[in-house]
């Protein structure tokens, strides 16, 4: 899943730092470019507005009617009169500074502004100056806004007027542009976000589905090796018990015959020895081991594969091996079970043996019981088995998968779809309790 995802969200966080890196780049280019497009706008605007002031006092400067003082006072009124928006005016200084027009701050007419200067700006009127002098030029410099009567940002333009020792100039504030360039700013931070916001989406998306079809596809490579794993154990459980069977068989009706046949004969050796004491004692000896070695034989024969489970069933099974374990290990066995004909597969029977088999040698090597209670119910849908004792129960809490002993129990009811579930019991004691489904086609027939 690593190798998956990780390239993923490498890819991403490189494609997020490159457009976050571009599109820091683009803010300041775009910013720039449109803080100069708005400033030329305003140079523009300045020009003509000083076009329309100079053209509207021409006459009096050229001709001077009545006068050089007159034509002044005539042209102060003219440009007094002149404005534009709330903040644009016209202004006049003389050369050595002294501010001779002013519409919007009357209190500077004739205070003489030359080293008029605000914090972190140029000395406005003195470089306005120079720049006229020039031949007509641009300044930028800090001035009183009437309008909201804060110090703000001012591009002015001045011009000489040399015949009567004038500067005659207009501005525009320009801390609008600062605004304006902001609020471009935040436009594209905004937009940067919302594609920073979409790789991430497409990422999580793209996390998110590769996660769920990998891991679909490792569920679905797991549910699949547990199939071939469970087909694998029941393939062994079946050679296992057809060798138990075929070797049963075998000590059965071959090496069970003959050690009978071999009793017989000894038995008539026997019956013909009333003359030798010491024959008759080696006859009778002999008859004791071999009456063993048959014991012993058909035990072995009956734990590889019980014949009264092919004969009688499974229910007849699990009383004869309940009679067997009482007897043999002097611990009580109650069995209560009901038959289930043709509902269970030769297999699942078997199975259901082997627990049982299981289940009570671990009681006699184990739990220190007196009485164990087996009983199978044969239900509509499904079949029950229960295992109790009266013992010590079992440890808490269990170990992981339980021992070989249990694993292999598991692993036999799995194999027919059943469910084996270990508990202590409230009184003391174990309990195994076994559900496996029926054949219902079975059941239907009958």
């Amino acid at each position: 899943m690593l190798i998956t995802i990780l390239p993923l969200i490498v890819l991403s966080a490189l494609i997020g730092g490159a457009t976050y890196f571009q599109a820091g780049k683009l803010i300041e280019a775009e910013t720039k470019s449109v803080e100069q497009r708005i400033l030329d706008a305003k140079q523009q605007e300045i020009r003509h507005y000083i076009s329309l002031a100079l053209n509207s006092i021409e006459r009096y400067y050229l001709e001077e009617p009545g006068g050089r003082e007159v034509a002044k006072q005539e042209a102060k009124r003219i440009l007094n009169n002149m404005a534009f928006g709330p903040d644009g005016y016209f202004f006049v200084y003389s050369m050595d500074g002294t501010n001779l027009v002013h519409p919007k701050l009357a209190h500077l007419i004739g205070k003489r502004l030359w080293d008029l200067q605000y914090p972190e700006s140029d000395l406005g009127i003195r470089a306005l100056m120079e720049a006229a002098r020039r031949g007509g030029g641009f300044q930028e410099y800090i001035w009183h806004k009437p309008s909201t009567g804060l110090v703000e940002k001012k591009l002015s333009y001045g011009v000489l007027l040399p015949k009567w020792g004038w500067m005659l100039g207009t501005g525009l504030y320009i801390d609008d542009i600062a605004k304006e360039v902001e609020e471009i700013r935040t436009d594209i931070t905004v937009s940067v976000r919302e594609t920073l916001a979409v790789i991430f989406a497409i990422t999580s998306a793209a996390i998110i589905v590769a996660g769920t079809v990998i891991a679909a596809v490792r569920l679905s490579e797991q549910r699949f090796a547990d199939s071939k794993l469970k087909e694998l154990t029941n393939r062994i459980f079946e050679v296992q018990e057809q060798e138990r069977k075929r070797v049963s068989t075998e000590l059965h009706d071959s090496i069970s015959q003959l050690l009978v046949s071999v009793r017989y004969g000894v038995e008539m050796i026997h019956s013909e020895a009333n003359r030798g004491s010491d024959l008759r004692g080696y006859a009778e000896k002999s008859l004791g081991i071999l009456d063993d070695a048959i014991s012993e034989v058909r035990r072995i024969s009956r734990d590889l594969r019980p014949s009264v489970l092919d004969d009688m069933g499974l229910a007849s099974a699990l009383i004869s091996l309940g009679k067997e374990f009482e007897t043999q290990s002097a611990i009580q066995v109650d069995v209560s079970a009901q038959k289930c004909h043709d509902r269970l597969s030769d297999s699942a029977k078997t199975a259901l043996y082997r627990l049982v088999q299981e289940a009570l040698t671990n009681v006699a090597r184990h739990s220190g019981a007196t009485k164990v209670d087996i009983n199978l119910v044969v239900g509509n849908d499904t079949l029950r088995l229960t295992i109790e004792d009266n013992g010590q129960g079992l440890p808490t809490p269990l170990p992981r998968g339980g021992g070989l002993g249990i694993r292999n129990m598991r692993e036999r009811m799995e194999t027919h779809n059943g469910f084996l579930q270990l508990s202590n019991m409230a009184k003391g004691g174990a309990r195994i309790l076994v559900t496996m489904p029926l054949d219902q086609a079975s059941h239907r027939a009958a």
